[in-house]
């Protein structure tokens, strides 16, 4: 991820952009920072939740899953199920939230 960041070349430009230029090199430091602590991210995290999901009973497996730090994904998906569904539903398609439901 790190190895394929592009930086400014015209760096005295950049310069000019003043907070908003420095965006990218604090978002990067922030990553590194978290990945690199003792709470950082386990990626076998993510086969563990994998596991779990299939162990789970049919009717119970949840439609989305967040694995690790959510900053706020869970929020996010919690209100946005309702329009999916609506969307699905005005399509002619709510079949298909049902046949997902049962599958899961």
């Amino acid at each position: 991820m790190y190895a394929a960041i592009q930086h400014p070349a015209d760096t005295a430009r950049a310069a000019g952009y003043g907070a908003v230029g420095e965006i990218l090199d604090k978002m990067l430091e922030t990553f590194k920072d978290m990945f690199a602590s003792a709470n950082g991210p386990d990626p076998h995290d993510v086969a563990g939740a994998i596991v779990k999901l299939i162990a789970a009973p049919k009717g119970a497996r949840a439609a989305r899953l967040v694995v690790g730090q959510g900053f706020g994904a869970d929020a996010v998906n919690d209100a946005v199920a309702p329009i999916q569904h609506r969307v699905l539903e005005s399509l002619g398609l709510g079949a298909l939230a049902i046949l997902a439901k049962q599958a899961a």
